[in-house]
């Protein structure tokens, strides 16, 4: 579930001595990493941000390098740790990455020598078990939810055929939604049936395949687009604000894939649920690892398997074993 807490309203809150504290750090680590900019460090910007305001808003405002918060540090980051689990209802892993967010900046101020030591370093337990936490419900769809989900897209007046190309290319390709959202028309090869160049988590850069249906969807919305904007805006998805067409956002997209969800009764659909999906349907159709795993762009093939493939249930171990039986 996610919780609206950090409006425009909480974050005016924030002192303009904070910001610019940060701010000085986000400069130095986006001159040194700029391919990671607008992944990791964006990440780590917002959840700075809404630490900072929560400092505003429960610590009046204390400075990030204030004798204040330095003597209290290990109270007010387990006060936080509280309030992202219990007001936000953050999970474990992304608690873990907002607690990393902020002593990546006492680290480095450290190293700048503007700190004599770092705040909650060795002090402050770190959430267990977060990498056994199911971060978000995980749904792997059945092949019969897979066709139902493409029938309803195709006949329903309630999607459009953005709806559709958003669920074909995620399942076809599998990729992350951090990929699909940055899709342009100038990436896009046709013919070769791929995106190519697009930069994803960590600044990776990656290539976005789909199949031939999904093929047909993109030459058709490519001729819509001749009528809506005349391909003037190079992103694939576009939204019109004000009377005119932008790149439709990572949010957007997401929001899309949440009311697709609902075809199958399911209101808490995400991206990350269709690229699971799809790996796993690929290893139990084919079982082949290496195949699921470098379409993942994982590094690691343990990774494919521990965190992307669907559980298998008691009854369809003991179906295994008893075919294995039957062969011995």
């Amino acid at each position: 579930m996610k919780v609206k807490f950090f409006t425009d309203d909480v974050l005016s809150q924030i002192s303009e001595e904070n910001k610019q504290k940060y701010e000085k750090y986000y400069m130095s680590c986006t001159i040194r990493c700029r391919d990671v900019k607008e992944t990791t460090y964006k990440s780590y910007k917002n959840s700075f941000y809404h630490f900072m305001a929560f400092l505003a808003i429960y610590h009046g405002n204390a400075g990030l390098y204030s004798d204040e918060y330095f003597e209290n540090a290990v109270d007010i980051m387990e006060s936080y740790i509280a309030f992202c689990q219990n007001t936000l209802l953050n999970h474990k892993k992304v608690i873990n990455n907002k607690i990393s967010a902020v002593s990546s900046f006492y680290i480095w101020s450290l190293k700048r020598g503007l700190v004599k030591s770092h705040p909650f370093d060795k002090k402050l337990e770190r959430m267990k078990g977060a990498n056994e936490e199911h971060v978000l419900n995980n749904y792997f769809l059945t092949p019969e939810q897979t066709q139902q989900i493409v029938r309803e897209l195709n006949s329903n007046d309630r999607y459009d055929i953005q709806d559709q190309i958003i669920f074909s290319l995620m399942y076809d390709s599998a990729n992350r939604i951090g990929a699909i959202d940055k899709l342009t028309l100038s990436s896009l090869d046709i013919e070769g049936m791929v995106f190519n160049g697009i930069r994803e988590k960590r600044g990776y850069i990656v290539e976005v395949i789909f199949m031939s249906k999904t093929k047909e969807l993109i030459e058709k919305w490519l001729e819509m687009r001749k009528e809506i904007d005349n391909l003037t805006v190079d992103s694939l998805f576009i939204t019109k604000r004000l009377g005119k067409y932008f790149h439709m956002s990572k949010s957007a997209v997401q929001s899309r894939i949440n009311k697709i969800g609902e075809i199958i009764g399911l209101t808490d659909f995400h991206a990350h649920c269709i690229r699971k999906s799809r790996l796993s349907a690929i290893y139990d159709n084919t079982g082949d690892l290496v195949l699921a795993a470098e379409l993942a762009n994982h590094k690691n093939t343990e990774t494919t398997r521990a965190f992307y493939l669907r559980p298998k249930s008691k009854t369809e171990l003991r179906d295994r074993l008893v075919k294995i039986a039957e062969n011995i």
